[in-house]
Order: C-alpha cells, then structure tokens, then sequence
C-alpha cells in the first residue's frame, strides 16, 4: 500500500480531476463529499473519517472550536490527520492573492491542530482551481518549500490541482469540453 502523502498527491488528486471532468464536483461541498468517498473506500476503510467536526483547537488558553474538512481518527490514538479543502473551480483565474489568503487562513487551523493534537501524523491542504499557466506557477511557487514555516517540515503538505493545465504547464486535452458543459451547468447554481 502506498503512503497516505503518496496517495493524497497522486490518487487523491487524479479521482478528483477525474471527478470534475465527469461533473461530480462544481463546488467545495462537492469536492469535500468526493475526497472522503475516495479516503473512505480507498485508503482508510478501517479508521473514522469524519466531515466538518466541531473540534477544539490550539492548546488549552485560547481554543476555539473549528471544523477542518475533513478529520481521520484512530479509535484509541484520536485525531490523526487533517485535511483542508479549497474549490475555485467557478472563477476562471481566480485572483492568486485572493487564493493563496483563502489557503493560509486554512492552514493557520492546520497548525492550530498540529499544536492541539500531538500524536497527528500529519495534514494536507488540497486545492482545486482553474488557472492558467502563469497563474499556475505563481501560486505553486507560493506555496513552495521557500514559504514553509519550520512546524510545516514532514507535516503539513499543500497540492494545487489544476483543472487547465498539468503541473508541467501542458493544457489538459479534455480541458475546452469541461469548460463549455461546466458553463452550461452555471445555470442552475446561484452565485455563491
């Protein structure tokens, strides 16, 4: 079996384009629902996986309860991964500022339950956007290891996934489909 970081960066993120390009996913709720039927039946059938549990976070003077996406437990050892979902599949080149904020406040509650909970293994931050080339790179390189904060090291992982464009920069050929169906979709959701 592969390693849980392994499956996130490469299973994980191929069944999510997947499911955009086959229309599962046209929002964060989506894409939350599909990543914890992928993690449910795929990698973690034997531990719980919960969607948006209210969980205290940081350490004992000022927590707060928040709701990570997605929490894996292990029923002795509690708490064991956090995973942070982001979709920006609706905005065509979303604002790269606007983006990597968004991704940062997440991650500050990454950290928060990193702190709080010592015995986790690790977390993930797993974007889902639609970005040209350009745009591409500048928020890879924002989230690159030249960013990390030293908690982050072994511990805190962030995938972009990109429905334009491979991570080498190659248009995805279904890509021109998607878009022309996705816009016929866009007619049935109210702006969010």
């Amino acid at each position: 079996m592969t390693s849980f970081r392994e499956f996130i960066k490469s299973g994980l993120a191929s069944k999510l384009l997947s499911d955009v390009k086959d229309l599962r996913i046209f929002n964060e709720a989506d894409m939350q629902y599909r990543a914890a039927v992928h993690l449910d039946k795929e990698y973690y059938p034997d531990l719980y996986l919960t969607n948006q549990p209210t969980i205290p976070l940081g350490k004992t003077r000022g927590t707060v309860a928040a709701k990570p996406d997605i929490v894996i437990y292990h029923h002795k050892d509690g708490p064991k991964t956090a995973i942070e979902l982001k979709c920006f599949l609706k905005y065509e080149n979303p604002s790269v500022t606007q983006l990597a904020d968004s991704v940062w406040r997440d991650v500050d509650k990454l950290r928060k339950f990193k702190d709080r909970y010592g015995n986790s293994k690790n977390a993930f931050a797993v974007v889902l956007a639609n970005l040209e080339r350009e745009p591409y790179e500048e928020i890879q390189r924002e989230f690159s290891r030249a960013n990390r904060e030293d908690w982050m090291n072994h511990y805190l992982f962030i995938h972009v996934l990109n429905v334009f464009c491979d991570e080498k920069g190659r248009k995805r050929p279904w890509y021109n489909e998607w878009l022309e169906q996705m816009d016929e979709w866009k007619q049935y959701f109210a702006d969010e």
